[in-house]
């Protein structure tokens, strides 16, 4: 995901990078995620902006990963608009990171740029904490560990019953 800045030109360069299975489990050990079907890509140009150079593009795609509640598929779209500026270290001597408010900066060091770091972070961002197969999961059994979705089960309410029967030999003084 290294870009040359040389070979950037006058109308910008054009980018077309997916995100493979193999460079999310590297890139992202622990997130449990892969692709999904239609696979996750991201668009956009390059453009030279004197020094700088500029990314405007999207991040789109499905990822799929597991179920916090019940341990079935979970989808988890992506639709990212992307706005990044490449500032190369030095050029604007001290210059504030804090100073872009329409988009991120990143500054770099040398003749190419790298996306790479810039596309796990957005998708780390956009990964929720826990991630739901439906929005209304009804998650496993606490007892009997049954998927609730497709079967209900009565497991918690009997399991009740047999402590309230028994709470009366809690009582009991020896």
């Amino acid at each position: 995901m290294l870009f040359k800045i040389k070979d950037i030109g006058d109308d910008g360069l054009e980018v077309d990078l997916p995100v493979t299975t193999a460079w999310l489990a590297e890139q992202c050990p622990d997130l449990g995620a892969k692709p999904g079907p239609g696979g996750v890509l991201m668009h956009g140009v390059l453009e030279k902006s004197g020094d700088d150079v500029l990314l405007r593009g999207e991040l789109r795609g499905v990822l799929e990963t597991t179920c916090s509640r019940c341990l079935e598929p979970a989808r988890v779209d992506l639709d990212i608009p992307l706005t990044i500026s490449f500032v190369e270290k030095g050029a604007d001597g001290d210059a504030d990171e804090d100073d872009d408010d329409d988009g991120d900066v990143v500054y770099f060091d040398g003749s190419e740029i790298d996306l790479g770091a810039e596309l796990r972070d957005e998708i780390l961002l956009a990964m929720p904490i826990n991630p739901f197969c439906q929005e209304g999961c009804q998650g496993l059994c606490s007892v009997c560990g049954g998927n609730r979705n497709q079967s209900p089960c009565d497991c918690e309410e009997r399991q009740r019953e047999v402590t309230s029967k028994l709470s009366a030999l809690g009582k009991i003084k020896l």
